[in-house]
């Protein structure tokens, strides 16, 4: 079995966690609290890369031995572990870095996923504390159209917080456009009303010079769900250790740097085009061509957190995020069908009436 990494409490000797509430390392049993250099002065922390040699590597799974990973999420590409602490077997899938071990609930940090080309060069700690996020997802599920059998109390349970890993991208982009700056004045003549249009040609060119543009490196989150909870605010982000991962979930990139760099580049120079554009002072734009060239000075791997939930209600898949850092959040839910023709039957009544009508029917 592989061996993992574990934090211990300077005072007690027991498993110490990062705490997003107080913004610093928790211990629960003896209440004590420490900062990452308080952590390294007492030598719990070693500020030193991961010794490659001395880590072992996960065991690989024979076909038909396991399904599943120990925590029931299914996944197609499974290894095993043995927990540290309590010498469980521990069954997750290839791009694990952190989990909890469900049997003795500590933390197991996999730190073959984290040495060599999978260390992150940076990470941001989790800022939002689970009941915050349990809060936020409760209040959010209180929509007129929710079921009323959908367990809100028994799904936030599940949530989860979880870093994900992100791809930094930091360089310059060249841009050109040209076409048509339109202006228009409109006036009334007698009965009429006349518009004029002038039209000039124009050209604008420049360069847009960015730093850290995220794209996450997870093949199993999806895209559009991590661009809706940015941004990120970078300025809280720290060096990279282990540490920060001890009682939260971890993946590691399954997604290399160059396959996310067509999406980095996308928004790049979406940005860029967008920057031309508001340099030109017209009315209307009428833009003919568009020339670009994208040059990528630097690529950074990070590791940033997020609050994640997937439920199922009657078959179907449901799915929550929140930003670990700044709480913006996106989600869906499932919908009454009930309660969906009662409110479009009674859509077209005042408000009051609808209420009313609407609490005598569903109680």
């Amino acid at each position: 079995m592989a061996s993992n990494i574990s934090y211990k409490c300077p005072t007690c000797g027991a498993e110490i966690f990062w705490s997003a509430e107080k913004g610093c390392f928790d211990c629960i049993y003896c209440g004590d609290t420490f900062t990452l250099e308080q952590m390294k002065e007492a030598g719990a922390v070693v500020d030193q890369p991961i010794d490659e040699q001395k880590v072992e590597h996960a065991e690989e799974i024979v076909d038909g031995e396991y399904t599943q990973t120990t925590d029931g999420t299914v996944s197609k590409d499974l290894v095993k572990y043995s927990c540290s602490h309590c010498g469980a077997e521990i069954i997750t899938d290839r791009s694990t870095a952190a989990t909890i071990c469900v049997y003795c609930g500590n933390a197991v940090i996999m730190s073959e996923q984290i040495i060599a080309d999978f260390a992150p060069d940076y990470v941001i700690p989790f800022k939002v504390q689970k009941n915050k996020v349990m809060e936020a997802f409760k209040e959010f599920s209180k929509k007129p159209l929710t079921p009323k059998d959908f367990d809100c109390d028994k799904v936030v349970d599940k949530m989860q917080g979880v870093y994900i890993p992100f791809w930094l991208y930091s360089g310059k982009c060249d841009g050109r456009i040209e076409g048509e700056g339109i202006n228009k004045k409109t006036y009334r003549r007698g009965d009429y009303e006349i518009t004029e249009k002038r039209i000039h040609d124009i050209m604008r060119d420049g360069t847009v010079n960015f730093e850290m543009v995220p794209v996450d490196g997870s093949a199993k989150t999806e895209d559009a769900a991590m661009d809706s909870i940015e941004p990120y605010d970078f300025k809280d982000l720290v060096k990279f250790t282990p540490a920060y991962l001890s009682g939260f979930l971890a993946e590691r990139f399954d997604e290399d740097a160059d396959k996310c760099f067509p999406r980095a580049q996308e928004r790049i120079e979406n940005t860029t085009r967008s920057e031309l554009e508001d340099s030109a002072a017209y009315d209307e734009l009428d833009i003919k061509s568009y020339q670009k060239k994208t040059t990528i000075e630097k690529t950074e791997y990070a590791m940033l957190p997020t609050w994640l939930l997937y439920t199922t209600y009657k078959e179907e898949k449901f799915f929550f995020a929140m930003n670990g850092q700044t709480g913006k959040f996106i989600g869906n839910l499932p919908i009454s069908k009930v309660k969906l023709v009662l409110y479009s039957l009674l859509g077209g009544i005042g408000g009051t009436v609808v209420g009313a009508l609407l609490g005598m029917i569903l109680g």
